[in-house]
């Protein structure tokens, strides 16, 4: 006859394997490091280009490693080249059920920017902001996992120049919002992909900064991610 402990631990559920993963909250292994490399495509507000719609892509690379059983380092570039993204953070993750984890973070930007054009244009810009989020994981499937994030936009130092014209702030303000859904799932062999769209509602685009956009309100700003898990 089954005792009650043996009759609950046939009908719990498995703990299923950890999956590569960028964006679910899940910290690395103890001393190894997590890779993804992608490209981000950004659409234009009508607002700023009116009827041309632009996407524009980024080259996308993410890195973290784990500090702790749920504490990690995550790190980011985005670059086209003549302007880039830089963000390095911390994150904290912690699996509630078999499916269902959480996780929280903290990322600080410094992007910078340059269009030189001998003769004719010098134009160029950086700036720092930090971005506080909250993420919900959940496991659809043992493979399939789902990432809904939540991030509040503060802007702390901005400064762009045209020729010897300069402009230059450093008051602390809240530029927006942005909301993130990721798939990641295997892709093919042991490869691992994520797949999802970001939108961000905020006055301010650091990949849209040449545009010197005289809008004093929030536009949406969608983007759609795609990266390769190594």
């Amino acid at each position: 006859m089954l005792t009650a402990s043996a009759m609950m631990a046939q009908t719990t559920e498995p703990a299923w394997p950890a999956q590569p993963t960028i964006y679910f909250p899940q910290a690395p292994p103890i001393g190894k490091w997590r890779k993804s490399i992608g490209v981000v495509f950004t659409t234009t507000p009508p607002e700023l280009t009116e009827e041309v719609r632009v996407s524009v892509p980024a080259v996308d690379f993410n890195i973290q490693r784990a500090l702790g059983k749920r504490l990690y380092f995550a790190g980011r570039i985005q670059t086209q080249f003549v302007q880039s993204n830089l963000a390095v953070g911390i994150k904290w993750a912690k699996p509630l059920t078999n499916r269902l984890s959480i996780g929280a973070g903290y990322d600080l930007h410094g992007w910078f920017g340059a269009l030189l054009i001998k003769d004719v244009f010098n134009s160029q810009a950086y700036g720092v902001q930090t971005f506080p989020n909250l993420s919900v994981g959940y496991r659809l499937t043992r493979d399939l996992q789902l990432t809904v994030k939540g991030e509040a936009i503060l802007d702390l130092y901005y400064r762009s120049q045209v020729g010897s014209l300069a402009v230059e702030y450093s008051r602390r303000t809240i530029n927006g919002v942005a909301f993130t859904a990721m798939l990641e799932q295997p892709f093919y062999n042991k490869t691992h992909v994520s797949v999802g769209i970001r939108a961000a509602y905020s006055n301010f685009n650091w990949q849209l900064w040449s545009l010197y956009d005289t809008f004093d309100r929030n536009l949406l700003y969608p983007q759609l991610i795609f990266g390769f898990i190594l």
